[in-house]
């Protein structure tokens, strides 16, 4: 009779557990995460970088992957991996599937061309450091310049600007996370 009650509370507990995420605080995050997202494209012209259409964000297998065409490099928004990359600094390139999901989480990548100079890349990663919770530093091969992602905004630098870059992520750091998260700012 012991081992019926065990499963039976086990049982119960699992069952309450499900239905407290389902309704509870956590509901529009689990429902986004299974799903990626759909948001309207945003004009805001005040905001820094370019606007770019937001692309239907379904989460996709690796395998998949290969298939996808982004209508920006980087892509600012798309299909992408049900899984995400951490904030912080990397010295390898990342898939498109993992930055996109980064985005979507609202934070900002900056992109790098892997020739650049290790000067600059040393400010690049003292800017990320400033924002450590909010912003990806990834090499990018193919890129000319360095390349600012929010989700639904670009910003190609013609040189290393650091009032720029740090605009741009203040600006846009958070605005969206599997939703618009505040007003376009203008």
């Amino acid at each position: 009779m012991s081992r019926f009650l065990w499963r039976a509370a086990a049982v119960g507990a699992i069952v309450a557990a499900v239905v407290a995420l389902l309704v509870g605080p956590y509901r529009a995050q689990l429902v986004a995460t299974a799903a990626g997202s759909r948001a309207p494209s945003r004009a805001a012209p005040c905001l820094p970088g370019t606007g770019v259409a937001i692309m239907d964000s379904p989460h996709i297998s690796v395998a998949r992957a290969a298939s996808v065409r982004y209508n920006s490099d980087p892509p600012t928004s798309g299909p992408h991996f049900p899984f995400v990359a951490a904030v912080g600094i990397y010295t390898a390139p990342l898939p498109d599937g993992l930055t996109v999901h980064a985005l979507e989480h609202g934070h900002v990548v900056i992109h790098y061309p892997p020739a650049t100079a290790p000067a600059t890349v040393r400010l690049l990663r003292d800017v990320q450091r400033r924002f450590p919770a909010d912003t990806l530093l990834v090499p990018r091969p193919g890129l000319r310049s360095i390349t600012l992602t929010a989700w639904g905004r670009i910003d190609r630098l013609p040189r290393y600007d650091e009032a720029r870059i740090v605009r741009f992520v203040t600006a846009l750091r958070g605005r969206y996370d599997h939703h618009w998260t505040r007003p376009d700012g203008c």
